[in-house]
Parts: structure tokens; sequence; C-alpha cells
């Protein structure tokens, strides 16, 4: 009995991909991250968004780049050696993510977690943090993906 609680309550941890976005970290539920590749070039398409950067071909398959940065809300900037794109899968499509940094994968307990106080808009629009997360004492926000790519939760159509 002590073994089927135990099994239970670390099925209930979640793992994190913490990537770095204008010196804040934000978490990434593991389950949508397809990879981590390295920058590379992006072949730009002409009258997209701001935020779409363009497009890159892995392994035969095309994938659209967003600049993380933009999307949500921040100025552009020019990406260092540690800038890479996290490639994830969101509303049935694979989309890839300018990120300043990876940082790590941590398993939070869901007595880490709590939902992000910030849940009205904010400058006009809709907080991307769905929880914050504290680890050891440090305050991490966790990306809720459908607010970033303006999904709604019950959608499974193209990516905004």
């Amino acid at each position: 009995m002590m073994e089927e609680k135990k099994a239970a309550g670390q099925a209930e941890d979640k793992r994190f991909l913490f990537v770095k976005v204008n010196g804040v970290e934000y978490g990434i539920d593991i389950e949508i991250v397809q990879e981590i590749i390295v920058m590379q070039e992006i072949s730009p398409i002409p009258s997209t968004k701001p935020f779409c950067r363009g497009v890159i071909n892995i392994r035969g398959t095309i994938v659209p780049v967003i600049d993380l940065r933009i999307k949500i809300g921040l100025e552009s900037c020019e990406y260092h050696e540690n800038a890479c794109i996290v490639v994830v899968m969101i509303a049935s499509e694979r989309v890839g993510m300018i990120v300043e940094e990876v940082c790590d994968v941590l398993q939070i307990k869901p007595s880490q977690l709590q939902n992000s106080p910030a849940k009205a808009e904010v400058t006009g629009k809709c907080n991307i943090s769905s929880r914050i997360a504290n680890i050891d004492g440090a305050v991490k926000q966790i990306l809720d993906m459908h607010k970033v790519f303006d999904i709604d939760q019950g959608e499974e159509t193209a990516v905004s």
C-alpha cells in the first residue's frame, strides 16, 4: 500500500525545461518539448508577423521559428552563443522558439506549484504564466504555451 502511494506521488511530479528570456527563467512542460537545437540559419518568410523569424529544415520537416522575446512582448535582441531553438509540439504542430539560453530540466512537486497571482490581463495582454514554482526559495514562472500562442485550450488548430 505504501509503495502504491509513493508511486502515485511520483507520477504527480512534473518535469519542466527552464529557459532564459530577458534574464528571467521560464518553465516549459517537458511533455511538449520535442528537441533543442543549436541556432542555425533561419529562412525568412515575407509578410509575416514580427515575432515570426522564418522557417528551418529539421531532417526534412519545415518548422516555423518564432522569437519568444518578441512573442511575449519584449524588444528584440542580438543573440549570443548560448541561444538555441527549442522545438515544441503545440496544437498538433511543431514550432521552434528562439530562447537566450537553456538552463535546466527540473522535476517539480505539486506542492511547489501555485497558480499565477496575475490572472488578469497585464498591459492589454493576457498573462503568459499559468503557474509559479517555488524551488528552494527561488520563484520561477511556468509558461502557459496555449496563451503564448493564443490558442484556446479546446482548439486543435494552427498556431497563431
